[in-house]
């Protein structure tokens, strides 16, 4: 069942940017990861699904509702939303705002302890002032906004941005609890591991348009890797590229390139033909990923 569905779906803004044809689908119980780069338009699509913008054109369905039926009243009793910059009052206690927002959301706070819970959120720190809270508190107590009606679905733009590992692991595992009790998480994010992490399916995109649309297990043969190392023994350029490496350069005897995919087989037969007297390797950035993508043919309008 498809609980977000798109057709074409385009907002433009006066300054030319916007986002372009985005055709999707969010099936239910999954956690979708909606990928892409700062500035790329998954804001823009996330308040379009939301019904806080209008669309230029296409068409959007949340819960097999247009967003903007009925001014998206009933549709939004339904959804839970954790924007990227959260703004909260804080000179009003953790209560006080929990308590005004479920009022908004048809008075219920039924998934509220279990949000809590997986949280390590006490009840006692609800008494506080929010402006007496730190970052992370601050993440926690909108996820429980977002959360302790017990939507149908949850859409959360960059939910983890600036959090510490630990806060970081408790919210993966909050969206995993939620989903297992029923929910669908819609995640927006530029964190590449983060997606690979927790996600089963994401879409790309890049510049407003849509790269591709992959479960997140066959990222994994796209990943791109930055290499860099020496050799007691001196490979010619054309063994390197038949390896794999690309975008080569070499320099004293130092190579440097990016491979695709799981590195393991490269090493492998890099060690084969020599002694390594250096390496260096790390995970390229979200950037590389796309390339790959439009090296294969799967560029824009696909």
């Amino acid at each position: 069942m498809a609980v977000v569905k798109t057709e074409r779906l385009t907002k433009v803004y006066r300054s030319g940017e916007g986002i372009w044809d985005i055709d999707l689908e969010v099936h239910k119980g999954e956690i979708f990861g909606f990928l892409g780069s700062n500035g790329a338009g998954k804001t823009t699509t996330i308040r379009v699904l939301l019904g806080l913008l209008h669309p230029t054109s296409g068409r959007a369905q949340v819960l097999g509702t247009d967003p903007l039926e009925n001014e998206g009243i009933a549709t939004r009793r339904e959804v839970g939303y954790l924007p990227g910059e959260l703004a909260l009052y804080e000179r009003h206690t953790g209560a006080t705002i929990v308590e005004f927002f479920a009022r908004n959301m048809g008075g219920e706070m039924i998934y509220q302890e279990e949000v809590m819970e997986a949280l390590s959120f006490p009840r006692k720190d609800l008494q506080r002032k929010v402006g007496e809270y730190s970052r992370g508190m601050k993440q926690k107590l909108g996820l429980i906004i977002a959360l302790q009606h017990r939507p149908r679905i949850l859409f959360v733009d960059e939910p983890t941005t600036g959090l510490d590992p630990l806060i970081q692991l408790q919210v993966y595992g909050l969206f995993r609890d939620y989903v297992g009790s029923g929910g669908t998480v819609f995640m927006s994010s530029h964190n590449l591991s983060e997606v690979e992490r927790v996600c089963n399916r994401v879409a790309i995109i890049r510049k407003g348009k849509m790269v591709a649309l992959e479960e997140v297990n066959n990222l994994a043969s796209r990943r791109i890797y930055n290499v860099e190392f020496s050799l007691k023994e001196e490979l010619s350029p054309d063994e390197l590229q038949e390896m794999g490496l690309k975008d080569l350069i070499i320099s004293q005897k130092i190579v440097k390139g990016k491979i695709s995919g799981r590195p393991d087989p490269f090493f492998r037969e890099l060690l084969q033909k020599g002694t390594i007297e250096d390496l260096q390797w790390e995970r390229g950035r979200l950037e590389d990923l796309f390339l790959e993508y439009y090296r294969s043919g799967e560029g824009e309008g696909q």
